[in-house]
């Protein structure tokens, strides 16, 4: 699109599902993620890279958060509740009591 009012980047490429991906990062991507984008359409393959990438993003997230659970409050720039305070501290104690469990069977102590 051609303008003579304003900056042509404001007019291109704002959208960035349009960004340029090579095809060496889609073949790894399919290998890596078991989907085959390139059975996708090319103008499509860069949105379903997108996703893909948005959903390890999603995952992660979900993993880090079960260990912590004042993660997705601090993430926000919230306080944490004191609910998910004392989670993350029960959770902790509890580790701790796993983790003497294992040392003592491992020492052959018993109860």
């Amino acid at each position: 699109m051609y303008s003579k009012v304003g900056f042509a980047n404001t007019y291109e490429g704002a959208d960035d599902s349009q960004r340029k991906i090579s095809k060496s990062e889609i073949e790894e991507q399919s290998r890596h993620s078991n989907v085959n984008l390139k059975g996708y359409l090319p103008k499509d393959q860069p949105d379903a890279l997108n996703h893909l990438y948005e959903e390890e993003i999603r995952e992660k997230r979900a993993e880090a958060i079960k260990k912590d659970p004042t993660l997705a409050a601090t993430l926000h720039g919230n306080k944490p509740s004191k609910g998910a305070m004392m989670d993350k501290e029960l959770q902790a104690e509890e580790e701790a009591m796993l983790r003497k469990k294992r040392t003592d069977s491992m020492s052959g102590n018993s109860y």
